[in-house]
């Protein structure tokens, strides 16, 4: 697929910038982009609750007995 589009001056500059910094052509800047863009917003559609709280960057804490783990290995 070919795509044709304006850049304004901030966006060229970035461009360049990565297209610099990484040795890649402008073709793969794009595509690196637009696979970043879709995993950022794809997290959206995460289904189950696992994965909603592993991609969530949650940290918990919690108390409890010091023995809890040797009362749940014996249930």
């Amino acid at each position: 697929m070919h795509i044709n589009t304006q850049l304004d001056e901030d966006s060229y500059k970035k461009l360049e910038y990565l297209i610099k910094e990484t040795h890649a052509n402008v073709s793969d800047v794009i595509k690196q982009a637009i696979d970043h863009y879709f995993e950022k917003t794809n997290k959206s559609k995460i289904t189950t609750a696992n994965e909603r709280l592993l991609s969530s960057n949650f940290v918990g804490c919690g108390e409890a007995e010091a023995t809890l783990s040797e009362l749940l290995n014996n249930h």
